[in-house]
């Protein structure tokens, strides 16, 4: 053992160390001092477990305090640092790396120290001075001992004018969390559930995406760049998988409006090739799943798509193409069906997704259509009383185009809605083998009670009427009969308030304009319904209070009825109110009429 001896500093490096010992027992340099002392240089500088050994044995320090301050191999490019198992790119091998002001201070005392923590390739700013450490490029083969007498020849002034051209600037988080980690202190959740080498990766490369686009080259990245980027990744992965989907969705909406069909690599470049193509980070970690879910959730792969690495066992999305091609149905057809459904906005791009079950179901729905001219012969029903079927959403129109768009049309009906509605009602009746004669059928029955024949309709739904009847062998509607006395006796219990139709025609409103008022209630620009149910509280019947109607009137308004109020076409009500920038409250876009408060109008605009 070499006396008297030399103790190990608490921030110092092995090899270090070694050089400590060479120049204050020998007065040599590091490499025949090593070799004097029968330590490999190669195994020392790879901190291999024996070269450790062998260094506290001729110097008397604890092997456990040296093996604390270095990554000590543990297998090909592979290292335990502090108990932390790491890869040598983690490790800042072959550079040599220093801080000046730090050497410019060992000076003074008469000997340099390399600091443990510059060996890592995340510490890249001194803790203590705040000046970004210099990286040495290995030029000789010995280099690689960080020999710091002999690779910085610097001293004094010229030291000096290294520090006094160093920018200042903090540490990042993601290096104060790596050692702060490496001394054993807990940190945000996510990062402490990776491996310390998969923690910095994932921060490292999900802060260049960010920062530097998808298109970036890694291998341009300058040390300073790593250090940005790893600054930007801590922001969303210290908040575990919540902020690492919020970074990757924001990449995600910057391709929204894209031609043709953007795919992974094209959104997420330089992230997404790191991760699926890793050759010295064999297992990524958790990132890599967070990244497959993210994609799977927002572009459309078939089923057995090898998706970074796992294999997609069955379709998630749709595009308005595939689901065509799958479900055998004009594409133009079928995108105009989704919008009108509001699966997809207007004008979406060829790559927008379709949730799979959402894009059948729209699709089962084309495939069932019942054209609405045809309506009437399909139910065996009057057209009158298929009208107010619609009025009062027992059924449910099929649109081509968004609410307010030009040219928006009702084109159809599910032809299974209608069988549910026709089987509700033969539900409720009982059968009979002639035709009675004190019994109507259901659109008579309503011309007797002097009510409309969609009130008759409720009334058998809602179980109002005990003797409802069908004729043996007849389908539809058109087979059922009524007591009309029993309809007469009823009909007050479920009339009071005004119709759907009446309503909305008091507001001159169309109708579908009119319930999706009705489904924003309670907001401001909305309608409340009154449901009135009977014997039966699975049907319910829509009425409006003619109080709330004439409130609403009261308050709001749109340009049709702005329009007749003054005299003028629909047009120039519109104009002027462009021109005086007086915005809605509600918009077209959204209900498929602009609706305005009567406080902001000024009647002197219309005038």
């Amino acid at each position: 053992m070499l006396l008297p001896h030399l103790p190990l500093a608490q921030i110092e490096s092995p090899l270090s160390y070694a050089a400590g010992l060479a120049r204050y027992h020998a007065a040599k340099p590091m490499l025949p001092f090593l070799r004097d002392m029968r330590i490999s240089p190669e195994a020392i500088a790879s901190s291999d477990p024996e070269a450790l050994a062998r260094l506290a044995e001729i110097s008397g320090t604890s092997l456990n305090d040296l093996r604390r301050n270095a990554p000590v191999r543990m297998g090909k490019r592979t290292y335990d640092l502090r108990g932390e198992l790491v890869t040598a790119e983690f490790l800042s091998n072959p550079y040599t790396v220093f801080c000046p002001a730090c050497l410019a201070e060992d000076d003074r005392t008469g000997r340099r120290r390399g600091r443990w923590e510059w060996a890592l390739s995340v510490v890249r700013t001194c803790n203590r001075h705040e000046i970004p450490l210099v990286r040495q490029a290995q030029a000789k083969w010995d280099d690689k001992l960080h020999d710091l007498d002999r690779r910085v020849p610097e001293r004094g002034v010229q030291l000096q004018s290294l520090i006094e051209k160093a920018e200042r600037r903090s540490v990042s988080p993601l290096q104060n969390y790596v050692l702060r980690r490496l001394d054993g202190v807990v940190g945000p959740d996510w990062l402490d559930d990776q491996t310390l080498d998969q923690a910095t990766r994932a921060t490292e490369l999900l802060g260049v995406l960010v920062a530097f686009g998808p298109a970036q080259k890694l291998p341009e990245l300058e040390p300073d760049d790593w250090d940005h980027a790893g600054r930007i990744g801590f922001w969303f992965t210290s908040r575990g998988e919540k902020g690492i989907r919020e970074a990757l969705e924001v990449q995600f909406r910057k391709f929204d409006d894209a031609t043709g069909t953007p795919g992974a690599r094209k959104i997420f470049g330089c992230f997404y090739n790191a991760l699926a193509h890793s050759k010295s980070l064999k297992k990524p970690g958790d990132i890599v799943r967070i990244l497959r879910d993210v994609l799977i959730e927002n572009i459309a792969m078939p089923a057995g798509t090898k998706v970074l690495g796992a294999e997609l066992p069955e379709r998630q999305l749709h595009t308005v193409a595939s689901l065509a091609i799958e479900q055998s149905l004009d594409p133009r057809t079928l995108s105009n069906v989704l919008v009108a459904a509001e699966a997809i906005p207007e004008q979406a791009p060829a790559h927008f997704p379709i949730p799979v079950c959402e894009g059948r179901a729209i699709a089962g729905r084309v495939k069932r259509t019942v054209n609405v001219i045809s309506l009437w012969k399909s139910m065996n029903f009057s057209r009158p009383i298929v009208d107010q079927l619609f009025d009062d959403r027992l059924l449910t129109p099929i649109y081509y185009g968004r609410p307010g768009a030009r040219g928006r049309t009702q084109k159809a009906v599910d032809r299974e809605e209608i069988a549910m509605l026709v089987g509700s009602l033969q539900a409720k009746s009982t059968e009979l083998n002639a035709e009675p004669a004190a019994l109507v059928a259901i659109s008579k029955a309503a011309e007797k009670a002097k009510v409309p024949a969609i009130t008759v309709v409720h009334m058998i739904l809602g179980g109002f009427l005990e003797r409802v009847f069908r004729l043996k062998g007849q389908d539809g509607i058109s087979a059922l009969r009524v007591d009309p006395a029993e309809v007469k006796q009823n009909a007050a219990a479920c009339t009071t308030g005004l119709q759907p139709a009446a309503a909305f025609g008091a507001l001159k409103i169309p109708r579908d304009v009119g319930w999706r008022l009705v489904d924003r209630c309670p907001q401001e620009v909305s309608l409340t319904v009154h449901w009135v149910i009977g014997a039966d509280a699975s049907h319910q019947i829509p009425r409006f209070d003619p109080m709330i109607i004439n409130d609403f009137k009261a308050r709001f308004t749109h340009p049709a009825r702005i329009a007749q109020l003054y005299d003028l076409q629909v047009g120039e009500v519109v104009r002027r109110l462009r021109q005086r920038n007086i915005r809605p409250v509600l918009a077209k876009s959204e209900i498929g009429l602009n609706f305005y408060r009567h406080d902001d109008l000024k009647p002197e605009l219309f005038i």
